[in-house]
Order: structure tokens, then C-alpha cells, then sequence
């Protein structure tokens, strides 16, 4: 991360249980966090891991959450626990029109 700051770059960490959260802590607080709700090994998604790592952060800490983002009640769902920061992308590649999924998804006027 120290070569990626020299260069004036972000630093997006992905975690996903509080173990990986811990060492990630550890690092420097410029760095992103990111929590992966899909189980790397059985690819299972559980929106709940993001709200559960949430918990163990300080309120202030910008926290990105990834994966299972499907629905517009999943983002009010994230936004109801102070999430307001997603890395969306099967969603939107499964859709023949990605910028209607993004529409759809957000509420966002088409115009953007």
C-alpha cells in the first residue's frame, strides 16, 4: 500500500470474516475497506457479512461492500446500516443493458 500512496492511488482491501478485518485494521487508515459477501470457497453471497464487519468498525470508517448488491432493497438495506459504498458487477453483466440495471438499481436519472 505505501508504493500505491507514493503514486497518490487508493487502496481498496477486501476482507471477508473478522479475521482478514483485524489484519486489515492493521494497515494504514488511508486504506478502503472492502468486504466480500461471497464465500470464496462455496461462492454462497450473504449480504449479512457486511453488516457484521460493519459493527466492528468506528462509525466514521468508509466501508465498500461487495458482491449480492441485486435489488434496490439491498441497497436500502446497506444505506439503512450507514453502507453506502458498492462495488456492483454480476448484477449488471447478467443484464443485456447494463445502464438500465444501473437506472434500476440506484434510482439514478438515465440523463447521467
Amino acid at each position: 500500500s505505501k508504493t500505491a500512496f507514493e503514486y497518490d492511488l487508493d487502496v481498496l482491501v477486501e476482507v471477508h470474516d473478522e479475521e482478514e478485518l483485524e489484519r486489515a485494521l492493521k494497515l494504514s487508515e488511508q486504506c478502503l475497506l472492502g468486504v466480500n459477501n461471497r464465500n470464496l470457497k462455496t461462492f454462497e453471497v450473504d449480504l449479512n457479512t457486511s453488516l457484521r464487519l460493519k459493527k466492528l468498525l468506528d462509525p466514521s470508517r468508509l466501508l465498500v461492500t461487495e458482491s449480492g448488491i441485486a435489488t434496490p432493497a439491498d441497497i436500502a438495506m446497506m444505506q439503512d446500516h450507514d453502507i453506502h459504498a458498492f462495488l456492483v458487477g454480476e448484477s449488471f453483466m447478467k443484464q443485456p443493458r447494463p445502464d438500465q440495471a444501473f437506472t434500476a438499481l440506484f434510482g439514478v436519472p438515465e440523463q447521467l
